[in-house]
Order: C-alpha cells, then structure tokens, then sequence
C-alpha cells in the first residue's frame, strides 16, 4: 500500500473518540488540523449523531480510537492494538474494518492486528471478560464499533487497553444514558465510592490508557498527515 497522500482510495482523515475523557486525550496529541469529533459512549446514541455528523462524514473515512478491556491475558493495560473486526456480542455477527485503512494503521503504527468485540454495557468481572474472550475469540472489548461500521464503512480502529482480564471494576450500569451515550457524574461518583479499591485500579488504568491515546493521536496526525488531511 502506497502513501496515503499518493494513493486516491485511501479516504480523507478524520479522527473519532468517544466522548469526554477519551476525546480530550485525542484532541491533546492530534495536530490542530485534524478533525476530532466526539461520538456517544456505545450503539445507543449512533443514530441522533449521525443525524448532525452525516453531511461531513459520508463517504468519507475515519479512525476510531478508545480505551478497550482486554479479554485475553496477554494484553496489559497500557497495550495499544489495531482491531481488524468488531463481533458484536448480542447477535454474534461480525463486521471487518476497511482492509486498506487497517494495513495502513498497521504499518504508520506498528502496532498488532487483532478482532474485537462490541458490548452493549460496561463488562465488570474478571470471569465475564474471560468467557466473553473464549466464546468469540476476541482479544479486547468495547462499546462502539460494530455499531459505527453502520454508518462509516471506511472505518480503522484503534484501541488501548485501560483495564486488564483480570481486573474488577467498578459497577458502571448506570452511569451511561441509555439513550445519549452521555456520563451520569453522579453515579459514576457513587460506583466509585462503593467499590474503592476497584475505583482506584480503574484510574490508574485510564491514566496510562489516556496517556497512550494521546501519543497514538500525535503519531496519526504528523506532517505527512497533513496531506492526508488535504486529500
């Protein structure tokens, strides 16, 4: 595959996140030229989105960058990878990435190439992840993208993992709105306050994960990119 600025199949460059803390660690590393726009936490809230996104997205191609849970136990917090599929868990489909933005990804970042699985709420328990990772051989989990390959087809992602297989986290049903895909700041406050020593691991984890994605932004977005970005 030829440089992204040289080759006319390879989409304009824009960068997606899901909103809040994620975003605002992309939107730190990306260069101010590049378009990053914040999308809902999980499916749910995709459709009203794309209603407001569509005119500028269509047609056109994105990467997708978050945190994930790691399902296997080889991938640490802190592990960036590249996810070639999303399954998701309801139905059990599975949906590829675009085949020229995934090789591209892989070879700006070098990073391994592995198949995802999209989730409907936030995954807790060690045992669940554990399962959920045998049943469809997935190697990190996540809201968004089986859901947004509906509506951006020329997608690549790109996931850092924030929690580990064997790590607990706190019980975060309730802190996302069902409908919007917003944060509930006062749940997510007494989740953390009920399980503390879970609360604490999941901070760690989200610092070094932030901290990944926003050096992954940086290197998606250098000079050269710049042209991408023109295209």
């Amino acid at each position: 595959m030829v440089a992204p600025e040289t080759n006319p199949s390879v989409p304009r460059l824009t960068l997606l996140a899901p909103q809040g803390a994620e975003y605002r660690a992309v939107r730190r590393g990306a260069d101010p030229a590049c378009p990053v726009l914040a999308m809902p936490l999980g499916s749910r809230g995709l459709p009203q989105w794309w209603g407001v996104h569509q005119r500028e997205l269509a047609g056109k191609g994105a990467v997708l960058l978050g945190l994930a849970g790691g399902l296997q136990p080889q991938w640490q917090v802190g592990d960036a990878v590249i996810c070639q599929s999303s399954t998701d868990a309801v139905s059990g489909a599975t949906r590829a990435y675009d085949p020229e933005m995934t090789q591209w990804l892989t070879q700006r970042l070098g990073l391994p190439v592995v198949r995802g699985l999209t989730v409907p709420q936030i995954v807790t328990q060690p045992q669940e992840k554990q399962t959920l990772g045998q049943t469809f051989d997935t190697a990190v989990v996540e809201m968004e993208g089986y859901g947004i390959l509906n509506y951006i087809p020329r997608l690549g992602m790109v996931r850092v993992v924030s929690d580990g297989m064997h790590q607990v986290l706190p019980d975060l049903g309730a802190t996302v709105d069902a409908v919007t895909g917003t944060l509930h700041p006062l749940p997510l406050a007494w989740a953390m306050f009920r399980q503390p020593r879970a609360a604490l691991a999941l901070i760690q984890g989200a610092r070094t994960g932030l901290a990944r994605l926003t050096v992954l932004a940086q290197q998606l977005t250098g000079n050269s990119e710049k042209k991408y970005n023109e295209m």
